[in-house]
C-alpha cells in the first residue's frame, strides 16, 4: 500500500510539473493555500510590463492568495515578471512549544523567485530562539549565496542579518516579533533543513548570536543590525576548539554623533573570571585564546541635530587558527642588571604573546622577576627580543686590568624569539675612560648611507641621549676606540634574523682605563688593498663643542699614505678656531695644519702619523669631517735605503782597500827584525831595551771619543735642536704597530757608533766583541 501511495504521488507530481510548463502561457493554474498562509504575487521591482495575473477573468499587477485558487497569467513567461512571497504566521509561542519550521515547496511556483517567511510572536519580555542544524554564515546585505538560498532574520523593523547555509552560527535569539525569511532564486528547488524554534528569556539586547568556530582554520564575517537602534545592543557568544584561538579584526565601521561623546560605541570583551576589556573601534582588537568569550556592542543616544551623522555599523571578522605553543618559566637573576623586552613586530599578526596568562603585544622583564611567557602560533621572526644590560665598576680596585668580552646567551632565557638589539651600558669609575676593541678583526666606520654587509651593526654612544660616537661594522681597520667618558652604551643590532647564535659570540671587548687627554682616540691600521674611510664622531652630525679627536695611523715602514679630505664642514667659532693637523709619530713633525677659512688640501704622509682635529664653540653650524686614507708603496724610502746600504758597502770596501795598500807599503819599508832576545844586545845600542810596561811613544793610553766620533755627536745635537723647534710633544698615546718606529736618541748614537742599521750589522758575519773593537782601535793608532 505504501509503495502504491509513493508511486501515485510521483506520477501526479510529474504530470503536474509538465502541465505547469505548458500552462504558463495563459492556461489556468491551481494553487493550494494552507491554513495560516498567505501567498503574495507581485511584479518584480523595476520591471515595467503589461503582463498581469488573472483570477476569475480579473487581471491585475498583483494578488494575495489566502485560499485555494485558480489563476493564470497574460504572458508566456510570468516567472521573469513576478515574484512570489509565501508568508506563514505561526502565532504566539508557549514554553511547552518546541517546534520545527518545515518549509513546503509549491511546485507551481518553482520557476519563480520566491520568498518563504515565518512570523513568530513570543509573549511579552520573551525572546525567540532559532536553532540551525547546519549553521549559518552571515553575509553583507547585497551578497548572495552559492546555493541560491539566502536567509534573513528580522526583529520588528530591524534586520538582524542575512545568512547563507553551512556556517558557524548555530543559534540566533531575537527580541519582540521574530521573522525568518528564506529567498530562493527562480528555477532553484527548495533545499532547506529543519529549523528549531524555542522561547527564550529577555536579554536586554536586540539579538544574540551563538557561534561555534570549527576545528579548522576559518574566517567568519559579522555585521551589526541594520539600522542599529538607539541605546540598543547586540551580543555574540563565541566558542572555540581546544587547539585553536581567534583573531578579532574590524574591517570597516561608522559611528553616529552621540549626544554624550563619552558614550561612543566600543567593543566590550568578556571572559569568565576576568575583567571586561573595552576596545574603541579605531584600535587593534585583541587576540583571544582558546575557550569561550562574549563580545557586546551597544549604540548610544544619537544626536538628531547633525544631518551628516551616520548610523552605527561595524563589519568585523573572527579568524580561527590552529596554534603552536611555546612556554618559558624562569627567574631572571637579580645580580645581572638585565632588562628583557619581547615585542610583536606586527600587532595585527596571528601570533599570540602572553605574560602570566595575560595577552599583550609587549612583554617586559627586569632582573629579579619571575616570568611565565607563552607564545601561541608565533614564527621565530614574528617576535623581537631587545636586551639591555648594565655593567658597573665603581671602584678602581674592583676593575680588572684585562679586557672583558661583550656577549649575551639569550637562549638561557628560553624565549624562542629572534634577538633584535642588545645594548650594554658600561659604567666605569669616575674620570675613567673606556677602551673598545674587536677580537674578530677590527672595526670599520658604517656611514648612514652605506650598507654594513654584515649581520651585525654596532652603535657606540655616550650613555647620555643625543651624544653619539658612531656606527661600526665588524672586519675593518680600526683596532681600538678610546673614549674619555666613564659611561657609554654599545648597541648591537642584528640585521639578519636567520643567525640565532650571532650575539652569543664575543664580538667586542671593553676595558676601563685611566683618563686620556683627547675626547676620542682611534687607532687605525690601514690596508694596502682597500681605502680606509674616517669620520668625526657622530657623523653626519657635528662633534661636541670644544671637543677633540685623534686618529693614530700606523703603517708599515715601506708604505706611505695619501690623506684625502672628502667632506669638511666648519662653523663660525665664538673664540678659538677649529683646527686640523697631521703630525708624524717619529720624529714628531707637523706635515699639515689648517684652520678655518683656509683651503683644505690632500696630504701625502710618508710614515705613521697622528691626525688631530679640534672643534670650537659655535652658536650655529657644526664641525664635521670625512677623510679617506689610501696606502701606496714608498719607493722613495726603498731607494734611500738601497742607496744607503750601497754607500755603506762602498765605504767599507774603500776603507779595506786603502788599509791593505797602506799596510803593504809599510811592510815594504820596514827592515827585517830578528826575534827579541833579552840577553843579546845589538851593537850601537846603549842601555837595556824598554819593557812593555814602559811608555811607548806610538801607543795611546786613552782615546777621546769626541775626537773620533765628533761628526755623530754633532748630528745628535742637531736632532735634539730640531725636536725643540718642532713644538711641544703630543700627549701620551698608545702606539700599536708603530712602537718599533719610536726609538731613543742614545740608541741611535750607539747604532751609528757600531755600524748597525735597525738592529742589523752593516757587514756580514756576527757583531764583534768589545775586546776586538779595542784591539782594532789600538792597531789603527799604531798605524
Amino acid at each position: 500500500m505504501g509503495i502504491w501511495r509513493f508511486t501515485r504521488f510521483s506520477l501526479l507530481l510529474g504530470i503536474f510539473q509538465s502541465s505547469f510548463s505548458e500552462l504558463t502561457g495563459g492556461a489556468e493554474l491551481n494553487v493550494t493555500v494552507e491554513e495560516g498562509t498567505s501567498i503574495y504575487i507581485n511584479t518584480s521591482a523595476g520591471i515595467n510590463t503589461q503582463c498581469e495575473v488573472c483570477i476569475s477573468q480579473v487581471c491585475q499587477s498583483s494578488v494575495i492568495l489566502r485560499n485555494d485558487t485558480s489563476l493564470n497569467f497574460s504572458c508566456s513567461q510570468p516567472e521573469n515578471v513576478f515574484t512570489v512571497q509565501i508568508i506563514r504566521d505561526i502565532g504566539e509561542l508557549s514554553d511547552k512549544m518546541k517546534s520545527n519550521i518545515e518549509p513546503k515547496e509549491h511546485l507551481v511556483f518553482q520557476k519563480f523567485s520566491r520568498t518563504f517567511t515565518w512570523n513568530l510572536k513570543p509573549p511579552a519580555r520573551r525572546t525567540t530562539y532559532f536553532k540551525f542544524s547546519t549553521g549559518l554564515r552571515q553575509i553583507q546585505p547585497t551578497d548572495s549565496c552559492p546555493d541560491k538560498h539566502v536567509y534573513t532574520i528580522t526583529s520588528e523593523n530591524v534586520t538582524v542579518g542575512r545568512f547563507c547555509q553551512n556556517g558557524a552560527i548555530t543559534e540566533i535569539e531575537v527580541s519582540n516579533v521574530g521573522k525568518l525569511s528564506l529567498e530562493v532564486s527562480g528555477g532553484q528547488p527548495l533545499d532547506m533543513k529543519d529549523i528549531g524554534v524555542e522561547l527564550g528569556h529577555a536579554t536586554g539586547v536586540v539579538a544574540v548570536f551563538e557561534v561555534v568556530l570549527p576545528e579548522m582554520s576559518s574566517t567568519q564575517d559579522f555585521f551589526t543590525l541594520n539600522p542599529f537602534p538607539e541605546n540598543a545592543g547586540t551580543t555574540w557568544r563565541f566558542s572555540m576548539p581546544h587547539a585553536y584561538y581567534t583573531d578579532v579584526r574590524i574591517i570597516s565601521y561608522t559611528v553616529p554623533t552621540c549626544i554624550q561623546p563619552e558614550n561612543i560605541p566600543e567593543m566590550r570583551y568578556h571572559w569568565a573570571g576576568k575583567k571586561d576589556l573595552l576596545k574603541p573601534l579605531n584600535v587593534t582588537q585583541p587576540l583571544v585564546e582558546t575557550g569561550f568569550f562574549t563580545l557586546v556592542l551597544k549604540n548610544c543616544e544619537m544626536s538628531k541635530t547633525d544631518p551628516l551623522s551616520e548610523g552605527l555599523m561595524v563589519h568585523f571578522q573572527i579568524s580561527a587558527m590552529a596554534r603552536t605553543h611555546e612556554q618559558c618559566k624562569r627567574n631572571l637573576p637579580e645580580n645581572q642588571m638585565v632588562q628583557i623586552r619581547v615585542m610583536k613586530k606586527d600587532p595585527k599578526s596571528a601570533c599570540v604573546l602572553k605574560l602570566d596568562s595575560v595577552i599583550m603585544d609587549t612583554v617586559t622583564i627586569a632582573s629579579g622577576d619571575y616570568y611565565d611567557i607563552e607564545s601561541l602560533d608565533c614564527n621565530k621572526d614574528e617576535l623581537e627580543l631587545t636586551v639591555n644590560q648594565t655593567i658597573e665598576c665603581k671602584e678602581w680596585k674592583n676593575c680588572a686590568s684585562i679586557p672583558f668580552s661583550l656577549a649575551f646567551d639569550y637562549k638561557e632565557i628560553c624565549i624562542p624569539v629572534v634577538l633584535k638589539t642588545m645594548t650594554w651600558h658600561l659604567h666605569g669609575p669616575q674620570n675613567s675612560s673606556v677602551e673598545l676593541q674587536s677580537p674578530t678583526g677590527g672595526l670599520r666606520y658604517c656611514l648612514p648611507e652605506e650598507n654594513c654587509n654584515s649581520n651585525l651593526l654596532l652603535n657606540v654612544s655616550h650613555d647620555n641621549p643625543g651624544i653619539t660616537v658612531g656606527q661600526f661594522c665588524p672586519k675593518g681597520t680600526i683596532e681600538k676606540i678610546q673614549i674619555r667618558e666613564s659611561k657609554i652604551a654599545v648597541t648591537a643590532s642584528v640585521t639578519n634574523f636567520n643567525d640565532w647564535n650571532l650575539a652569543t659570540k664575543p664580538f667586542l671587548t671593553y676595558l676601563f682605563t685611566q683618563d686620556i687627554s683627547e675626547d676620542y682616540i682611534f687607532t687605525v691600521a690601514p690596508k694596502l688593498d682597500n681605502p680606509t674611510v674616517l669620520a668625526t664622531p657622530a657623523w653626519p652630525s657635528g662633534m661636541k663643542p670644544s671637543s677633540n679627536v685623534s686618529w693614530i695611523i700606523n703603517m708599515e715602514p715601506q708604505l706611505k699614505s695619501n690623506l684625502k679630505f672628502m667632506n669638511v664642514s666648519q662653523p663660525e667659532c665664538m673664540e678659538v678656531q677649529t683646527n686640523i693637523a697631521a703630525q708624524t709619530i717619529l720624529p714628531q713633525m707637523i706635515v699639515y695644519s689648517t684652520k678655518k677659512d683656509e683651503n683644505i688640501n690632500d696630504v701625502l704622509v710618508p710614515e705613521s702619523f697622528y691626525l688631530n682635529m679640534t672643534n670650537c664653540r659655535s652658536p650655529t653650524g657644526s664641525f664635521r669631517a670625512m677623510m679617506e686614507i689610501t696606502l701606496q708603496n714608498n719607493t722613495k724610502n726603498h731607494l734611500g735605503i738601497i742607496l744607503s746600504i750601497v754607500g755603506i758597502v762602498l765605504m767599507i770596501i774603500t776603507a779595506v782597500v786603502i788599509w791593505i795598500v797602506l799596510r803593504k807599503k809599510k811592510w815594504n819599508k820596514t827592515p827585517p827584525v830578528s826575534n827579541y832576545n833579552p840577553k843579546a844586545f845589538l851593537p850601537g845600542l846603549h842601555g837595556i831595551p824598554k819593557t812593555q810596561e814602559e811608555e811607548d811613544p806610538h801607543s795611546y793610553v786613552y782615546i777621546d771619543d769626541t775626537l773620533v766620533y765628533s761628526h755623530l755627536l754633532e748630528k745628535e745635537a742637531e736632532n735634539e735642536q730640531f725636536k725643540d723647534e718642532s713644538g711641544p710633544p703630543l700627549p701620551d698615546r698608545p702606539v700599536g704597530k708603530g712602537e718599533s718606529l719610536v726609538t731613543k736618541g742614545s740608541a741611535m748614537v750607539d747604532n751609528e757608533l757600531y755600524g748597525y742599521f735597525q738592529g742589523q750589522s752593516t757587514t756580514s758575519g756576527s757583531p764583534k766583541s768589545s775586546e776586538d773593537k779595542a784591539c782594532e782601535t789600538r792597531l789603527c793608532a799604531r798605524e
